[in-house]
């Protein structure tokens, strides 16, 4: 009867740790039962116009979402400015108003100064696809997401295509030429012109045609030759030169960090890969676009002006000058940003 009543206790701690067990088995299956059968909604507000390649790509990644989750992720793509124009989206999406967008790092630059730094960085040699493959380095990914962070927006994926290149009505090979003209600029770009002694002026990008149609300016530099083709601004300033002055133009796709944690680890992966995927596929579509735009507006009357060896070279100095002097110092991770293209330059042969 003692050994009977010495046991209980042993018994009774087994059976309570049993049933703990079993319960946390059935509540951790049930939780998982739960996120299976859940669908996570997003909305994006897109910030590209109908015909631009990145509404296609975001379009396709939305497709390529529900199809792998099985359904468990549906994505609905806004037409630009539905609910936010492109220069609010990163605060929007940053306090949960909307849950994704597609924005250019310039126009967060006053919230993130890192932001704009990153963004087409004058005088970098490299090209979209060095860009992308730095973006997408360990290091560089992590060193976004963290910065990104910090405004409870998750950095999902680089939407990069090549750099700035300078749209004229009259062909420039100096950048004395440029000082006779009235150029539209902005951003660390202007700096580097103003650096040099060229004037320039800001016009909305969506006003530009018709400054250009009416003789408010002569010149402007806001995208690559792709996006002159597609802004038709070739029409009214046949001029293109080359190479591009700036490296490539690399905007992107952003969460809602809270609606990022929701998501179980399976459905990350998913979305992860299938921001990545969009990432390649607008590249894959600039990189098409602009060999086809060239010989399209070259058949109207388009003209590429190359630039002298020199000009270039000269340009690079100034600029490169500029992102110690200037952008570096404007906030610690954008002198950390710096150095890490830096590194990159170094890394892949370029000298400075």
């Amino acid at each position: 009867m003692q050994n009977i009543k010495r046991a209980f206790p042993s018994i009774s701690k087994f059976l309570i740790l049993s049933t703990a067990v079993v319960f946390s088995m059935v509540m951790s299956f049930s939780t998982e039962e739960a996120h299976a059968g859940k669908t996570y909604k997003f909305t994006m507000q897109n910030m590209f116009s109908l015909n631009h390649p990145v509404t296609a790509a975001v379009k396709e990644m939305a497709k390529e979402l529900k199809k792998a989750s099985d359904g468990r992720i549906k994505l609905q793509v806004l037409a630009s400015g539905a609910l936010v124009k492109g220069p609010n989206i990163f605060e929007t999406v940053g306090n949960g108003a909307i849950d994704m967008g597609t924005t250019c790092s310039c126009y967060h630059g006053g919230i993130l100064p890192v932001a704009a730094t990153a963004f087409a960085l004058p005088g970098d040699p490299r090209g979209a696809d060095e860009i992308m493959d730095f973006i997408y380095q360990e290091d560089t990914l992590q060193f976004f997401r963290d910065a990104y962070a910090t405004q409870n927006v998750v950095y999902g994926a680089p939407l990069i295509w090549d750099g700035y290149t300078i749209v004229s009505k009259e062909p420039i090979t100096t950048w004395a030429d440029l000082k006779k003209l009235k150029i539209r600029a902005s951003g660390s770009i202007a700096k580097t012109l103003r650096r040099m002694d060229v004037p320039t002026v800001f016009i909305p990008f969506s006003e530009i045609y018709v400054a250009l149609s009416r003789g408010t300016i002569d010149a402007e530099i806001s995208g690559s030759h792709a996006e002159s083709y597609l802004a038709k601004t070739f029409e009214v300033a046949k001029y293109q030169t080359v190479p591009n002055i700036s490296g490539a133009q690399n905007c992107e796709i952003i969460l809602n960090k809270d609606r990022w944690q929701e998501l179980p680890d399976d459905l990350k992966v998913i979305f992860d890969t299938a921001l990545k995927n969009c990432a390649t596929r607008v590249a894959q579509i600039f990189t098409d676009d602009a060999s086809t735009a060239k010989t399209k507006m070259e058949a109207k009357g388009a003209e590429y002006i190359r630039l002298p060896d020199s000009v270039v070279a000269q340009w690079m100095d100034t600029a490169v000058k500029m992102w110690d002097d200037e952008l570096a110092k404007e906030s610690p991770l954008s002198a950390e940003y710096i150095e890490l293209v830096k590194k990159d330059l170094k890394k892949r042969g370029y000298t400075l």
